[in-house]
C-alpha cells in the first residue's frame, strides 16, 4: 500500500483533521484553511486538490471551534416562496453542493410569498448571526422589506430579483423564453394568446411581459388586457384565472403559464371544463417539471437551468466573504423553449 493510500485509509478510520487534508492535497495547513474560508488568494489548482481531498476524506471542519475563532455561525439561510415546488429543490441542492466544501451549513425557510413573514424571518436571521442569505423576495417595491434587506450587513444573493441593486443576484432572462413561446404559437396559427403570471412588480413577471408584448408587436398582433392575468404565482390563483378566461366571451386558444407553480392550476381548470389539450386549448408551461414531462401529452415548456443558478448563488456568497469590496455580482441565464405535445393549431 502506498504512503498516500495509507494516509487516506488511516484518516477514514478516525475523524479526519485539517492536517490529513493538507497531507493528501500536498499543501500547507494554512492553504487548506484559506480554501475553506473562501479566500481567493489560493491558486485554482491548489483549490481543486484541497476540494478533492476534503471530499475523499469526508472532512468536516469543527464548526463550533471555527465559529468561536472567526465570530461566524458558518450558516447560510435560503428563503423561497414555497419549497413544495419540486424544481426549486434543484436550485437549493446545487447551492448546497457549492458551499459544502467551505464548511457552511444551510438553513431553509418558506416565506409563502408574504412580505411580513419575510421581514420576520430576516429579523430572526440577524439574531442567529447567519453568514449569508439567498432569497426570492415577494416584492421588489415594498419599502419596509427592501430596507430590512439592505440592513442585513451580510452577503445577500437575490434569486430572480433585481432589487435592491447593491445585492448580488442570479436571474433568468424570461423575456427570451416567452418571446420564443409566443412566436411559436403565432407560427401555428394562434392569435388569442393569454398569459398568467405573478405580480407586475417582480422581475420574472416584468421580463415575461417584455417578451410577450415584443413577440406580438413584431407580428402586428394586438391583444386585450383580459388576456393578461398578472398578480400571483400561486397554483390556486392560476386555476381561478384560467377558469375565468376559459368561461368568458373572449376565450383564448392558448395559455402560457408563466411561473414554476402555475401549470397544475391551469390543467385543473381545463379538465374541469371538459376541454382537451391540445385539441381545444394549447398550453405552454412556465418551467419544466416532472408533471410537464410525464403528462399525456407532455407539455411544451419554457426551461432554464436551476442547477446553474444555484451553483452561481453559492459561488457568489463564497466570493463575497473573501472579497467584501467586490462590486455587485450579477448573472442571468437564458430561458429556452422545449417543444412537446401540448400545442396544436387553434380549433
Amino acid at each position: 500500500m502506498t504512503k498516500e493510500k495509507r494516509t487516506t485509509s488511516d484518516a477514514l478510520e478516525r475523524k479526519s483533521t485539517i492536517m490529513d487534508v493538507a497531507r493528501l492535497a500536498n499543501v500547507g495547513v494554512g492553504t487548506v484553511s484559506r480554501v475553506i474560508n473562501g479566500h481567493q488568494s489560493v491558486r485554482a489548482d491548489k483549490r481543486g486538490r484541497v476540494a478533492a481531498a476534503i471530499a475523499e476524506l469526508r472532512y468536516t471542519p469543527d464548526i463550533i471551534a471555527r465559529s468561536l475563532r472567526s465570530n461566524r455561525s458558518m450558516t447560510i439561510a435560503c428563503v423561497m416562496r414555497d419549497f413544495t415546488v419540486p424544481v426549486l429543490a434543484m436550485f437549493v441542492d446545487a447551492m448546497q453542493r457549492e458551499i459544502d466544501a467551505f464548511g457552511f451549513s444551510l438553513l431553509v425557510a418558506s416565506s409563502y410569498h408574504d412580505p411580513h413573514r419575510e421581514i420576520a424571518l430576516l429579523q430572526g436571521f440577524r439574531q442567529r448571526r447567519i453568514d449569508g442569505l439567498v432569497i426570492a423576495t415577494s416584492s421588489e417595491t415594498d419599502h419596509r422589506l427592501m430596507d430590512t434587506l439592505s440592513q442585513m450587513e451580510i452577503p445577500v444573493v437575490l434569486i430572480d430579483r433585481e432589487q435592491p441593486l447593491q445585492a448580488d443576484a442570479v436571474s433568468v432572462n424570461h423575456a427570451n423564453g416567452v418571446r420564443k413561446a409566443v412566436t411559436y404559437l403565432l407560427d401555428i396559427g394562434h392569435r388569442q394568446i393569454a398569459m398568467i403570471s405573478g405580480a407586475v412588480d417582480l422581475h420574472p413577471t416584468m421580463s415575461r411581459l417584455e417578451g410577450f408584448t415584443a413577440a406580438l408587436r413584431a407580428r402586428g398582433v394586438s391583444f386585450g388586457p383580459d388576456l393578461l392575468r398578472l398578480g400571483s404565482f400561486g397554483t390556486d390563483v392560476a386555476y381561478a384565472e384560467a377558469r375565468r378566461m376559459l368561461e368568458g366571451p373572449n376565450r383564448p386558444t392558448a395559455i402560457i403559464a408563466g411561473g414554476t407553480a402555475l401549470l397544475p392550476g391551469v390543467i385543473r381548470a381545463i379538465h374541469e371544463l371538459g376541454l382537451v389539450i391540445p385539441r381545444d386549448i394549447s398550453v405552454i408551461g412556465g418551467a419544466d417539471s416532472d408533471l410537464a414531462q410525464l403528462s399525456e401529452p407532455a407539455f411544451t415548456v419554457v426551461r432554464w437551468s436551476h442547477d446553474q443558478l444555484g451553483k452561481a448563488a453559492g459561488r457568489f456568497l463564497i466570493e463575497r466573504h473573501a472579497r467584501p469590496d467586490l462590486p455587485p455580482q450579477r448573472m442571468a441565464v437564458d430561458a429556452e423553449l422545449i417543444v412537446r405535445g401540448s400545442c396544436s393549431r387553434p380549433p
